[in-house]
């Protein structure tokens, strides 16, 4: 990696791409951010024209492709020709520019939901990502993401470009989306929980059991991990990036609770669904390179709490 190479990193207000920014700039790299309210012109990504005139103007040597539009389990129910028609729009734009430009390195962002619904019992490993139905409750933007790495596939065949498809598992951290309808399961339950003490609301809702199982991966071990592909020559193709340790969502709601200290009722209600009943990732080949995550799910969650608390304007 060189301070002459133009970064460029779509997304650049999310989780990911505000993480990723952030530690770059921490290691002396001075990356063109691009998201909804970075750099001196925005760019609507689902536009081609915009997008060349992106690629125009900034004239990127290496690409982190991290933009999305994502949801927890609502949300995809509920928009899903949106997050279909959003995702696969944004992702050939900015794959296409780059297949065009023959740009050399690309990282992109998948996504572990889009593992097969067939292997929700078993360990999912990278070459079976694209076998199978998806998850219903998510299959809209599943497969737009299948798409991408697809997408990815054929211009590594064609122009021999370097790629890495990153696939995590549920992440979580600072600059998360906290919605308290529209988010992840991981701050959405933090901000209802919150809301709930706030106000001395003695119950909270929880979509499903409450016994579906998750591997929770905060966000500053995801980015640990990225920046060790992104400097390992050898990396290329598809990698889940997890924590190896799966989590009931019963259990991650009694930890909130617990960091909060909310002695309030977590309510289940089995009407409503709650997506795959497991994930769980297989991890050799990150691991391969020297990448081990440093945070448990207590430490992960209480920073993530400490930053919602000091930075309320952010944490909505």
């Amino acid at each position: 990696m060189s301070n002459n190479e133009n970064i460029l990193i779509t997304g650049g207000t999310g989780l990911v791409g505000m993480n990723l920014t952030n530690r770059f700039i921490n290691m002396g790299i001075n990356p063109i951010s691009i998201g909804y309210s970075k750099g001196e012109k925005q760019y609507d990504l689902r536009n081609q024209l915009e997008v060349k005139e992106l690629f125009d103007y900034y004239s990127p040597d290496i690409v982190f492709h991290l933009a999305a539009k994502v949801g927890g389990i609502y949300a995809n129910i509920s928009q899903k020709s949106t997050f279909y028609i959003d995702n696969t729009l944004m992702n050939t734009n900015i794959i296409g520019e780059i297949q065009k430009r023959k740009i050399s390195y690309v990282f992109a962002m998948g996504t572990g939901c889009a593992y097969p619904k067939r292997l929700e019992k078993k360990v999912l490993h990278e070459e079976d990502f694209l076998d199978g139905i998806p998850e219903i409750t998510n299959d809209a933007y599943a497969y737009s993401k299948r798409n991408l790495l697809v997408h990815l596939k054929t211009c590594a065949d064609d122009h021999s470009m370097r790629y890495i498809y990153c696939i995590p598992s549920n992440l979580y951290g600072p600059y998360d989306n906290f919605h308290p309808k529209y988010s992840h399961v991981v701050p959405g339950l933090i901000i209802r929980i919150l809301e709930a003490k706030k106000k001395d609301i003695s119950k909270v809702k929880v979509w499903g059991t409450g016994k579906a199982r998750r591997d929770f991966l905060y966000i500053d071990d995801l980015i640990d991990a990225m920046i060790n592909l992104f400097e390992n020559d050898s990396s290329n193709g598809s990698v889940n990036v997890a924590s190896r340790n799966l989590t009931e969502i019963s259990r991650l709601a009694e930890i909130i609770c617990n960091v909060i200290d909310y002695k309030g009722e977590i309510e289940y209600d089995l009407s409503y669904p709650e997506g795959q009943k497991q994930r769980k990732f297989n991890i050799d080949k990150i691991t391969s390179i020297g990448w081990s995550p440093t945070h448990t799910l207590e430490q992960g969650l209480t920073k993530t709490i400490e930053w919602c608390l000091n930075n309320p304007k952010l944490c909505i």
